[in-house]
């Protein structure tokens, strides 16, 4: 590099360094009016703001003011208020304490009339039942009266059906037993004559039927002893029941079966009949032995 070269560049250097400072002054010229313009407007801001209090202090002043004289207002009208209300309470509960009283009163006088009323239908009832109670009474002894009597119409009754029932089978026993006797002797007659022919069959067959006649007759007799002692029990039963006042026990309308009542042989057959059959089986044993002869 050339001395002119150099010398230029010093040259232009030192043009910028001047160039630089004088962009320097600018600067901080500049900066220092912002900084008295910014001054100043904040001087004036402030002094607008010290304006704008005072008249905020003085609203708020006469706002307190006023808001002070609308509570006084207020605390007055609701002192009044609550002093009107206190002495329209008095009087509702005065009424009220009165009203209470009244239906206090007219409660009692009813309670005191319905009282009364129950008393009486009570004593109406209590009248109305015992006069019941004696009408039942009454009733109840006259049933007591009807039903001893019907007892003992009933057993009045029973007692002749009975006996007229036993007087009967007495006197069917008795029929039956004459009967049996006068079979019995008209067997024993043929068992006779059996034996003056003698026929052995007719007088095994007759033999056997006295016997069954004989037992059936002994049977009868039996019956007709138990039938006049159930007679005499029944006489003396009917004759308790009556002094002790007992239940009838009604008698069945069915009639009294014989108890172990032996089956009856009817003896119908006559005396010629029961020959003729003992002729037939003798005349047919008799051929029997002439075949095989």
């Amino acid at each position: 590099m050339t001395v002119n070269e150099e010398a230029l560049d010093e040259i232009e250097l030192e043009k910028k360094k001047a160039k630089r400072l004088d962009e320097a002054k600018q600067r901080e010229k500049k900066i220092l009016e912002e900084s008295i313009i910014r001054k100043s407007e904040a001087e004036a801001e402030k002094k607008r703001d010290d304006a704008k209090q005072k008249v905020r202090e003085e609203a708020e002043k006469t706002r307190l003011a006023e808001e002070a004289r609308l509570a006084e207002e207020t605390r007055l009208a609701e002192e009044a208020r609550l002093a009107e209300e206190a002495n329209l309470a008095e009087e509702a509960r005065l009424a009220e304490e009165a009203r209470l009283a009244e239906e206090a009163r007219l409660a009692e006088e009813a309670r005191l009339a319905e009282e009364a009323r129950l008393a009486e239908e009570a004593r109406l009832a209590e009248e109305a039942r015992l006069a019941e109670e004696a009408r039942l009474a009454e009733e109840a002894r006259l049933a007591e009266e009807a039903r001893v009597a019907e007892e003992a119409r009933l057993a009045e009754e029973a007692q002749l059906a009975k006996e007229a029932l036993l007087a009967e089978e007495e006197a069917r026993l008795e029929e039956e037993k004459r009967r049996r006797e006068e079979e019995i002797s008209r067997l024993a007659e043929i068992e006779k004559q059996a034996e003056d022919e003698q026929e052995r069959e007719l007088a095994r067959q007759a033999a056997e039927l006295a016997e069954i006649a004989r037992q059936e007759a002994e049977l009868a007799e039996q019956e007709l002893n138990a039938l006049k002692a159930d007679k005499i029990n029944a006489s003396n039963s009917n004759d308790t029941a009556a002094v002790e006042d007992e239940p009838v026990v009604e008698l069945p309308d069915t009639p009294i079966e014989e108890t172990n009542k032996e089956p009856v042989i009817e003896f119908s057959t006559t005396f010629d009949e029961v020959k003729s059959d003992a002729g037939t089986e003798v005349e047919t044993e008799t051929e029997e032995e002439e075949e095989e002869e």
